[in-house]
């Protein structure tokens, strides 16, 4: 495997040991998402690491069965330098499995070999969460059209909550309502998750496409002043959000060969 960019299958079995997580039998199945923000070298070209997932990431993470895959320079949100990776993955079990799978590949290890071989790695550290998609919106979108067109803007958001209730009625708000108003007034969502593991939690992460800043701008608009989100805001079985917080929004852009753009 990577030596720092691919999680391994202990993560997420040592983990569960350790904080008393259980993922129940029913929400295996479910759709996990994990996303990595590497922290690049200004001083070293990231042509490398770029082309490392061009050329082999993605290759062999189709031939081991992962879902969706996108990568992203940020615009807005994080550091100028960094490389956003987004990975689906049909279930929990499933990223064990494709780990596993990846590390196995001659191809794949090839390569790695080939880049961890120079003096410098054009990153630094990364960072990594595991997520797990809400039941209101169980699968990535990918937003329809030819790979050759435009790229859209694409809105990444981070909610952080006090406690687990005040997470769980967010998320119940997103499934119940929230999720088909976007889409009923133009937003294109892309995912959401509850993260599991990773700093800052409790929190979830949900991303949405538009065509373009201006689109963005008027879909939030609508979106505000829209009476069903004025009657949603006030119900009384959300009314734990009031301890949510936006912690991020950023803007990022898709790589010219992210398969997500």
């Amino acid at each position: 495997m990577h030596r720092r960019a691919l999680i391994k299958a202990g993560l997420v079995t040592g983990a569960a040991a350790t904080t008393g997580f259980r993922v129940p039998e029913s929400a295996d199945s479910r759709r996990h998402y994990e996303l990595r923000n590497y922290e690049l070298r200004s001083d070293v070209s990231s042509t490398g690491l770029r082309n490392f997932y061009k050329d082999a990431v993605l290759p062999a993470y189709a031939r081991a069965g992962a879902g969706a895959i996108g990568l992203f320079a940020p615009e807005t949100g994080f550091p100028s330098q960094s490389l956003l990776v987004f990975i689906e993955y049909p279930s929990l079990a499933a990223v064990q499995g494709i780990a596993e799978k990846v590390a196995a590949d001659g191809e794949f290890m090839a390569a790695q070999k080939t880049m961890d071989a120079g003096a410098d790695l054009p990153y630094l550290r990364y960072d990594a969460q595991l997520m797990r998609a809400f039941e209101g919106h169980p699968s990535v979108d990918v937003p329809p059209g030819p790979a050759t067109r435009p790229a859209r803007v694409f809105e990444l958001r981070t909610y952080e909550t006090r406690t687990a209730t005040a997470l769980e009625r967010k998320i119940a708000m997103f499934n119940e309502a929230e999720i088909g108003l976007f889409r009923s007034i133009g937003m294109t969502p892309v995912f959401f998750g509850e993260n599991l593991f990773g700093t800052r939690l409790p929190s979830l992460t949900y991303m949405l496409t538009f065509e373009d800043m201006t689109a963005r701008y008027r879909a939030w608009a609508t979106f505000g002043s829209h009476p069903d989100w004025q009657r949603i805001s006030k119900d009384p079985k959300y009314a734990a959000v009031g301890t949510t917080t936006v912690s991020n929004v950023a803007y990022v852009k898709p790589l010219p060969f992210s398969p997500i753009r």
